[in-house]
């Protein structure tokens, strides 16, 4: 069995959802955790993980921060979402100042994050952490905080000390299919740092797909390829990384099956 933790099935390159995910149960990937990025995209997300029995996640990722008018109206919409029992988490959630090199949106981008991660810790709900650009703001924001919540630095980009602070409290990782590409060596290493207890899979979808299928959208099928590459980098049996990394995931997001 194989879960991919982070796919965006709400994007509108997906047209047949249904078909996207017979083709993923086809190759062993038999659940998926969808993520939103908004309040429209929970509501979707949640409708498609209802419809197809899978899971998701209710976030406001932190390139949508500077569109908000009203936080506090925001979140309350947010937290209306939270009874359905396709929700396993908060995500994607988090601090990028890739596009934004001179942090105009940072005030706001912090903000959102902050209260992100206290409901989750008031909800006693994971996080998908969204990092990029921020690796310094990000390490302030999480050793400043009193009580973390539990949670998973997805796509995980950060530099050997990050990952070593965010594994000694007790974060998950994963990695996107670009750890594929021939210029991530740095991802690679990264990986052997890793301890396979603390190890998840995704795609990411429909974006990085992982080598030979750069170009195309991404979908979760495309897991089964990350988690053979992930296997043969570690020295691992491929059963052997599915099994433990659908358990590390079942973990996390206290999922039923």
């Amino acid at each position: 069995m194989l879960i991919d933790t982070h796919c965006h099935l709400t994007d509108e390159r997906f047209a047949d959802i249904g078909e996207v995910l017979r083709k993923a149960g086809g190759l062993g990937v038999e659940k998926v955790i969808m993520p939103s990025t908004d309040v429209a995209d929970a509501k979707r997300a949640i409708e498609i993980a209802e419809r197809e029995n899978q899971y998701c996640l209710l976030g406001i990722h932190p390139e949508n921060a500077e569109k908000i008018v009203g936080v506090d109206e925001e979140m309350n919409e947010m937290k209306k979402q939270f009874g359905s029992k396709t929700v396993v988490g908060i995500g994607e959630i988090g601090l990028d100042y890739y596009w934004d090199k001179e942090k105009k949106t940072e005030e706001k981008q912090v903000d959102l994050f902050r209260r992100q991660m206290a409901l989750a810790v008031e909800l006693s709900l994971p996080v998908a952490i969204h990092m990029r650009g921020s690796e310094e703001e990000m390490r302030s924001e999480i050793l400043g905080m009193k009580k973390l919540p539990r949670g998973q630095f997805h796509c995980f980009a950060g530099s050997s000390e990050f990952l070593e602070m965010i594994l000694s409290l007790g974060f998950y990782v994963s990695f996107g299919g670009n750890i594929t590409y021939k210029s991530a060596g740095n991802l690679r290493e990264l990986l052997k740092n890793v301890p396979p207890n603390r190890l998840l899979l995704e795609t990411d979808s429909p974006y990085l797909p992982p080598e030979p299928l750069r170009g195309t959208v991404n979908t979760p099928a495309n897991v089964k390829i990350i988690a053979e590459f992930v296997a043969s980098e570690l020295a691992m049996d491929f059963s052997e990384l599915a099994e433990i990394t659908s358990q590390n995931t079942k973990c996390l997001y206290s999922l039923e099956n």
